[in-house]
């Protein structure tokens, strides 16, 4: 299954490209082309009724991608991330 996730990316590319434009428009210059597939595949895990995976439908998945998606991945992301300022976290204010 891993390799056709390849190939479907592989075939995807054009609109992966088209999206991370977009988003650099917007004024989010750091994303990439992997930060789109990482939200749309993050968008699929969200879903409850997958239907069969097929390209065309998974092409208007990503046409239909937000950067609003975006910013919510990255949000959650960083929420589950270690608290810098917990007790088994890294970083104290006395290092400073």
């Amino acid at each position: 299954m891993e390799q056709k996730w390849e190939e479907w990316r592989r075939k995807l590319d054009p609109i992966l490209k088209s999206k991370q434009e977009e988003w650099v428009q917007l004024g989010y210059e750091k994303v990439s082309k992997e930060d789109v597939w990482k939200t749309f595949i993050y968008k699929l895990e969200k879903q409850k009724d997958l239907p069969e995976l097929r390209l065309h439908w998974m092409a208007s998945q990503l046409f239909r991608l937000s950067v609003n998606d975006y910013m919510n991945r990255e949000l959650i992301s960083a929420y589950k991330q270690e608290d810098w300022f917990s007790s088994k976290g890294s970083f104290s204010l006395r290092d400073l």
